[in-house]
């Protein structure tokens, strides 16, 4: 007599990219320029942030662009609350591509 066991075995599957949801980013702006400090600033979406501080994004968030890799963490928030503008330390990786490429991007904040 012959018997055959068939095993279903579940690997969770690890080489996603870490940064693959996209239905927790929400847009955070445009880059306006790069400061002489090789600091990003963007100006933030008008419609987004409607006068609530609780929709304004952390110090330290991690920033992406659209094709989800990181650019950098916000460092620092001013101007008005309707349409605040970002402050973002870039990634070291960043850096060596050449941050000139990135002004007028959108970005987004996770």
């Amino acid at each position: 007599m012959l018997t055959i066991s068939i095993y279903r075995i579940s690997v969770p599957y690890s080489t996603k990219p870490k940064y693959s949801n996209r239905t927790h980013m929400k847009r955070l702006g445009q880059i306006l320029h790069i400061s002489k400090q090789n600091e990003i600033v963007i100006r933030g979406d008008e419609k987004k942030f409607s006068g609530s501080m609780k929709e304004l994004p952390r110090i330290n968030s991690l920033v992406l662009d659209k094709s989800i890799k990181p650019i950098g963490k916000v460092s620092g928030i001013f101007g008005p609350v309707d349409q605040p503008y970002f402050t973002l330390k870039p990634d070291k990786r960043v850096i060596a591509t050449g941050l000139e490429k990135l002004v007028n991007e959108r970005v987004y904040v996770q």
